[in-house]
């Protein structure tokens, strides 16, 4: 059983690889590569905003239609027979309500889950890209600093703050 911080980090993934991608990002682009990872933000961010708009204006008409979508299950035939004092009220309206409620929200809140996964996909191969020209542009670099060093062999096995 996972405990409560690693259901919270499940919950909360897609948000925070985004962030993690736009750190790295901000450390590793160079100017013409930020150009475009500023054009791929910029453009989810507008989806982002119709996303959160459409959720505000078409909210009421969510509701209605999940909210019949329940009372449709709950006035469905069942098989299964309980005593009236161990049934819950099937029609219950609060309880229909809560539950559309709720069930709106979740549907939003998937959405914008796969705005962000959308996005974590086209920053990734930016990313990765600057990265490796990164790497390429220090391999020399470290090569030269492995190759003179001149200190014993003792020592030279032994890491110094300096690298």
């Amino acid at each position: 059983m996972q405990s409560l911080t690693e259901e919270v980090k499940d919950l909360f993934q897609p948000r925070s690889k985004l962030l993690e991608l736009r750190n790295e990002a901000a450390n590793a682009l160079n100017q013409d590569e930020w150009l475009v990872y500023k054009k791929v933000v910029q453009n989810f961010e507008g989806e982002r905003k119709f996303t959160a708009r459409q959720y505000e204006l078409d909210y009421q008409n969510r509701f209605d239609q999940v909210r019949r979508r329940l009372i449709d299950e709950a006035g469905a035939v069942k098989r299964k027979l309980t005593c009236k004092r161990f049934g819950a009220d099937n029609f219950n309206k609060t309880e229909i309500d809560r539950r559309a409620h709720i069930t709106v929200r979740a549907e939003h809140g998937q959405t914008m889950a796969q705005i962000d996964q959308r996005e974590c996909e086209a920053i990734r191969p930016l990313v990765e890209n600057a990265q490796s020209k990164i790497d390429a542009r220090e391999k020399p670099i470290k090569d030269f600093q492995a190759a003179v060093d001149r200190r014993s062999g003792q020592d030279r096995r032994v890491q110094s703050w300096s690298r």
